[in-house]
């Protein structure tokens, strides 16, 4: 018995060793280097199933989780965590862009209570005006300072139509308030485009999701086969993704170089060069916020480096490092800080975010109103936002929601405009 224990925790201990050295450490790695801890781990296991006298009923599996997560939580790290085998189907379901709940991406320390750490665009916790780094201090009746992450993520998921309460704190306001949350299913369009005046495309990338670069390369295409002199990337509120996916995108506008570079405990920097087909020097404005981050982050920070477009908006999330998600034999798995990135010009933006050239900010009316306006190929677009503000706040202030400007992109539209026009006068 103790011998399959031992064996079941060397192939845990294998994989994660063998995941590009990521675990390595000024110590010696590897089962015989770590047997006096395993047997710690080994005789407790055993004095707790033998004596733990409790309403739940506990077997090894229960146990050898409970150590991993114990593990991964004395790290202290908001973006390292562990997962069940449930928790790892959520997770890819988040990566593809679909699952059923409120559209939250949360985090939580030691003795915090959850923290929103970024928002998807659109979603109900969006549109009800919940932003980053508010605190979720109850979900329904349970406070979030006793419960794990993993748990306050399935608490918030749930059937479509389904109602789920939170009481929320935002250090701001010095508020607490209660909020109810009515479950939808998250499917999201991941790129959406438009041609603006003056031959402006616009590109709105909702997250960095699996080929997304495709959808992306797709959309550019199409708007330069119809005349586009000038973009807009908007990455507001883009919670990040796929590293490899924001640097396949970032290629598209970057002739040479590095895009980003990897900084892991042990071994040398991992330097990430631009890649795929360039496709040209027009000019270009990316927009962010305090919603956009990670892979957002590292797009805004090569075209900041490179100065090849304007970055407007408001200062960036602050997210500088990177994570890999590393499955384990019970089809449970941990997600793990491996590095911190930096962009080309050697800056980590980990907790400071990056500042745009432009700083344009908007009032908190127009940020809960945004949430409407993501789908901007739909005909009918403004008749379905009109009627969906309505039914949130009432048919008054639906009324001066609507007519309310993107102040941000229409100084984007304004700012590519006059880089179009100064061009041609140099010809």
């Amino acid at each position: 018995m103790l011998k399959n224990k031992l064996k079941k925790l060397l192939i845990i201990l294998s994989i994660t060793s063998i995941s590009t050295n990521i675990l390595a450490n000024e110590e010696k790695i590897g089962f015989m280097n770590n047997i006096k801890q395993l047997k710690e781990i080994s005789d407790v296991m055993d004095i707790i199933q033998e004596n733990f006298v409790g309403d739940k009923k506990i077997d090894k599996t229960i146990l050898m989780q409970g150590a991993l997560k114990g593990m991964i939580d004395s790290l202290e790290d908001p973006h390292s965590n562990y997962f069940s085998k449930k928790g790892m189907e959520d997770l890819e379901g988040k990566m593809k862009g679909e699952y059923s709940g409120v559209g939250m991406i949360i985090r939580k320390g030691a003795n915090e209570p959850v923290t929103v750490e970024l928002l998807i665009e659109g979603s109900p916790a969006f549109n009800a005006g919940i932003r980053p780094n508010d605190k979720i201090l109850y979900i329904e009746d349970k406070s979030t300072y006793d419960i794990e992450l993993e748990e306050a993520s399935r608490l918030l998921k749930g059937k479509s139509g389904t109602k789920v309460k939170l009481k929320l704190y935002r250090e701001a306001d010095k508020k607490e308030r209660e909020i109810t949350l009515t479950r939808a299913d998250i499917k999201l369009e991941n790129v959406r485009s438009k041609m603006l005046d003056g031959n402006v495309g616009y590109i709105k990338l909702t997250q960095f999701a699996e080929d997304v670069d495709l959808e992306v390369k797709r959309e550019l295409e199409k708007l330069l086969s119809q005349g586009m002199e000038g973009l807009i990337l908007d990455l507001r509120n883009n919670p990040g993704g796929i590293i490899g996916q924001a640097i396949k995108i970032s290629s598209m506008f970057i002739e040479e170089g590095v895009i980003v570079s990897e900084r892991p405990k042990k071994g040398k920097e991992i330097f990430s060069y631009r890649e795929g087909k360039y496709y040209g020097d027009f000019p270009l404005v990316i927009l962010i916020n305090e919603g956009s981050a990670s892979a957002s982050e590292i797009v805004s920070g090569a075209i900041r480096d490179y100065k090849r477009g304007l970055l407007i908006g408001e200062k960036s999330f602050g997210k500088g490092s990177v994570q890999v998600v590393l499955p384990l034999p019970d089809e449970d798995g941990i997600k793990l800080t491996i590095a911190k990135y930096y962009t080309p010009k050697g800056e980590n933006i980990h907790g400071k975010g990056i500042k745009p050239d432009i700083v344009v900010e908007e009032d908190e009316d127009y940020l809960f109103y945004d949430g409407f306006i993501t789908n901007v190929n739909d005909k009918d677009q403004e008749a379905s936002k009109e009627k969906l503000l309505t039914s949130v706040v009432g048919k008054e202030k639906a009324e001066k929601l609507i007519k309310k400007e993107d102040k941000q992109l229409k100084t984007a539209e304004a700012a590519v405009i006059s880089m179009i026009k100064e061009r041609k006068n140099k010809k």
